[in-house]
């Protein structure tokens, strides 16, 4: 595969820092990097290049005094361009940044919550520090901090005669920059080890598959503390020369509007978002709102960080065609945090391919063309493998390559591939240091080595996700850990979950989880939320839903309707299916109607 041609414009830094320097010194020095926006879509921060640089190198000197080459900082998502300059600072003062949640929020159980993982994750990897914004360095009302240092991110830049060089570690592809914690889909939290390296290189290779250039700006409400937010929001604007216009996560979920006002108001759009946030827009933004836009500079609306639904694309682009939004427009894509963020990605301005299989055969491995609508999965393509990236789809039992057309785990092997988790040797040498069986890409193949795996082999991250590969293209069918087995055949939750959904208008376009329900007494349960609140509907909705399950699996099936939102979430809006089961079985969760076939 062809590796990208670096350009004089586009010059390939060797870490965010020096995309950084290179950025201030150049004729775009004073032309503004990040613009933050309010709750109405106001600008309420605005920074350049001279001015980012200035305000990393004070930072970065402040860091400097209450820590030591090498330390963890925690930087939780601090409002305004403030999270940027704290996450660079950590950077250039050769520190490593540990993203985090806002330490604050208005809701108790909420703050208790982020509290909680705040605790969690200084106690993995032992930060020494916490960055807030100006005037919160007594940190009152706020989590418990104790013993950590609370360094300011400096507003103005650094005086002349204070003048900090970078750290060498800060220019250094192999060190480590920063520990991007997992969102905790199917197990506590933990810390992936990101390198500089891993970072610019991805960046890079998204960069030139969405041609983001100087003239592009980065439209974005993600969260900084998430992989998808931190690369596309802060690093891909960097060493691609783009600007980038942020708003916080609040501010999508209350007004989807104000995020699509940012975009229409930019020449040359990249914007990236979860699935959920589109069908948010079809569902917030009234018609009278999308004749008023014009969406015609949206060029790449990224799709990702959990299953995208062809019904999401459908309904978006139906929605949003009066604002000249095309279906084109949409490049789904596949990635994860071990990765550093992007695996896959559709080619900009070519529809998604979406291909309808069948649903026992998929459970037996092979993706074959469904024969009747009644049988049908429909999947979304996520797109080709990004440069310098290569995908198998494994036997996870027998570490050997499938064929195309069958399903398996993901394997990848890319130069965004990172280090390991922080403090889990074990685990992560069975992740991230995965061997095919028999394969030597310097040689024959053959069983030469311990457990048949040849000597100088290919090193994968094992993504723990299930899919296949067709035409080259990418196609998800669930994760590893969530497969349901009954009867002694695998079967997907989404799928299950889908089967839900469409058995009745109340549970419409809604989210749901589905899990087995124990070893004792085999079956699966669906916990599908509604906004319906009629007993008597909802009496009929989950009986519906109930029977097209049944029919779907030979197995018991119970169905539960919860309220909106109720169904547990990662912070990239993954389903935390095991979450909601302990919810369920704890009595955690209000349930508004059940029904069973036991």
């Amino acid at each position: 595969m062809n590796q990208p041609v670096p350009t004089a414009r586009t010059p390939r830094p060797a870490t965010v820092v020096e995309a950084l320097l290179l950025r201030a010194a150049g004729p775009d020095a004073d032309r503004p990097v990040f613009t933050a926006l309010g709750a109405a879509g106001e600008r309420v921060d605005r920074v350049t290049a001279a001015e980012l640089l200035g305000r990393v190198r004070a930072t970065a000197a402040a860091l400097r005094t209450v820590t030591s080459p090498g330390d963890r900082v925690v930087v939780p998502a601090l409002p305004g361009a403030d999270f940027p300059v704290g996450f660079l600072a950590c950077l250039y003062a050769g520190l490593i940044a540990v993203p985090v949640p806002p330490l604050r929020t208005g809701a108790r159980a909420r703050t208790s919550e982020r509290a909680d993982r705040l605790a969690v994750i200084r106690g993995d990897c032992g930060a020494v520090a916490v960055l807030v914004s100006p005037g919160d360095e007594a940190g009152a009302d706020g989590p418990d901090t104790d013993g950590f240092a609370r360094v300011a991110v400096a507003r103005s830049p650094a005086h002349a005669d204070s003048f900090l060089p970078a750290a060498p570690a800060a220019l250094d592809a192999a060190a480590v920059a920063l520990l991007q914690y997992t969102s905790g889909s199917t197990s506590d939290p933990r810390g992936v080890i990101v390198g500089h390296g891993n970072l610019v290189a991805n960046q890079i290779a998204l960069r030139d598959r969405c041609d983001v250039d100087s003239g592009t700006t980065v439209v974005s409400w993600l969260p900084f503390f998430h992989d998808m937010g931190l690369c596309t929001g802060v690093a891909l604007p960097l060493v691609s020369g783009a600007a980038a216009v942020t708003m916080e996560p609040a501010t999508f979920v209350r007004d989807p509007l104000v995020w699509l006002r940012a975009i229409e108001a930019e020449e040359d759009v990249f914007a990236a978002a979860p699935d959920f946030a589109y069908e948010l827009c079809v569902r917030r933004v009234p018609a009278r709102e999308r004749d008023r836009l014009d969406l015609s500079t949206w060029r790449v609306a990224a799709n990702g960080a959990e299953p995208v639904r062809a019904e999401t694309l459908r309904r978006f682009a139906d929605a949003f065609r009066p604002s000249f939004f095309r279906t084109e427009v949409f490049s789904p894509g596949y990635g994860l945090a071990e990765c550093t963020l992007s695996v896959t990605l559709g080619r900009p301005l070519y529809e998604a391919p979406v291909r309808r299989y069948d649903r026992d055969a998929l459970a037996r491995g092979a993706a074959l063309p469904a024969a009747s609508p009644g049988s049908a999965v429909e999947l979304v393509g996520c797109g080709t493998v990004l440069d310098g990236v290569r995908i198998r789809v494994v036997d996870p039992e027998t570490r050997r390559p499938l064929p195309e057309g069958s399903v398996g785990e993901i394997w990848v092997d890319s130069p965004g591939n990172c280090l390991g988790y922080w403090g889990r040797e074990a685990e992560s040498a069975q992740v991230f240091a995965a061997r095919l069986e028999g394969e030597n890409l310097d040689g024959p193949a053959g069983p030469d080595g311990p457990d048949g795996v040849a000597p100088g082999a290919t090193s994968y991250v094992r993504t723990g996700d299930l899919g296949c590969v067709e035409g080259g293209e990418l196609f998800i069918t669930g994760r590893l850990k969530d497969v349901l087995v009954v009867g002694g055949e695998n079967y997907f939750p989404q799928d299950i979950e889908a089967v839900a959904g469409a058995a009745h208008a109340a549970f419409a376009h809604q989210r749901a989880a589905a899990w087995p329900l124990d070893e004792a007494a085999p079956g699966v349960a669906v916990v599908v939320e509604t906004t319906e609140r009629d007993p008597e509907v909802l009496a009929h909705a989950v009986r519906a839903a109930g029977i097209a399950v049944a029919r779907a699996l030979p197995a018991p099936v119970s169905v539960f309707a919860v309220a909106r939102n109720q169904v547990p979430r990662t912070t990239s809006g993954k389903t935390r299916r095991r979450d909601c089961a302990k919810d369920v079985r704890a009595g955690r969760l209000p349930l508004l109607a059940q029904w069973s076939s036991r």
